[in-house]
């Protein structure tokens, strides 16, 4: 893209110039306390629909929650994994009950996605 500069008249300018790489930084933009109320916290309740309109949860902001990333160069491939993620889950939780090691300490690896850093043990059994 040409160079482009970022903010609103009164804000400070960003310049970005050609060539340059620009990321977001998802770990951190989904723990943002003024978006997330208790953002450390597994909450499954944010994404639940409406039971009476049956309408996805709204968000404070249109961005801050990017998974796959957003408009014209978000993941090509977002569909297709949440079918494939929710198919094998259900496929191990009907087979299997599932059960964490106690006592681990659970680091994040951050690179292109996320995972822990020492692997995550737990134990499944055939129901």
């Amino acid at each position: 893209i040409r160079e482009h500069s970022i903010g609103s008249e009164g804000q400070r300018q960003i310049r970005i110039p050609v060539g340059a790489v620009v990321s977001v930084n998802t770990y951190i933009l989904h723990r943002r306390e003024e978006f997330w109320p208790r953002p450390n916290e597994f909450d499954y309740t944010r994404w639940l629909r409406d039971p009476t309109t049956d309408l996805k949860p709204k968000l404070t902001h249109p961005f801050c929650y990017l998974p796959f990333g957003a408009g014209s160069r978000n993941c090509i491939g977002q569909n297709f994994a949440l079918i494939e993620a929710k198919v094998i889950l259900s496929m191990i939780l009907q087979r299997c009950n599932f059960q964490l090691e106690p006592g681990q300490k659970i680091v994040p690896d951050i690179r292109l996605t996320m995972k822990p850093k020492y692997g995550l043990r737990a134990k499944l059994t055939k129901r």
